[in-house]
């Protein structure tokens, strides 16, 4: 069945104009898949949080991050100064955030994820 555009003029109307809607659902899918892959990764340490990991974060950080930024952590933790230790690992955590964005934008893994949340959502639809 094919439905007839509805006329209203309305370039967000999903029946008249529906390859665009399919566009901005497409981008709003990869957004919230790109999402849920960096904060697993950044919460849990890998992706997915249990079972077989398909992303490691310490791999990640090991080829593309330099090691001595472990040791500024450690000596940050070790010194009594609480403060400087919160910024040093928010600016740390921003810094990872931003490189696994870079990194995972277009990755099979995201593209999984991408047809897992498609799915769910038009179960919902259904």
């Amino acid at each position: 069945m094919i439905l007839e555009p509805c006329a209203c003029g309305a370039t967000d109307c999903r029946r008249c104009y529906p390859l665009s809607w399919k566009n901005e659902q497409t981008e709003f899918y990869l957004d919230l898949a790109l999402e849920k892959a960096v904060e697993t990764i950044i919460s849990h340490g890998q992706y997915p949080a249990r079972g077989r990991a398909k992303f490691d974060l310490y791999d990640f950080l090991l080829e593309h991050r330099d090691p001595s930024y472990a040791i500024e952590m450690y000596v940050a933790s070790m010194s009594s100064n609480t403060r400087a230790f919160k910024d040093c690992i928010e600016r740390e955590r921003n810094t990872v955030e931003a490189m696994l964005i870079e990194h995972l934008k277009d990755s099979d893994l995201v593209a999984e994820i991408v047809a897992e949340i498609a799915a769910e959502y038009e179960e919902d639809d259904l």
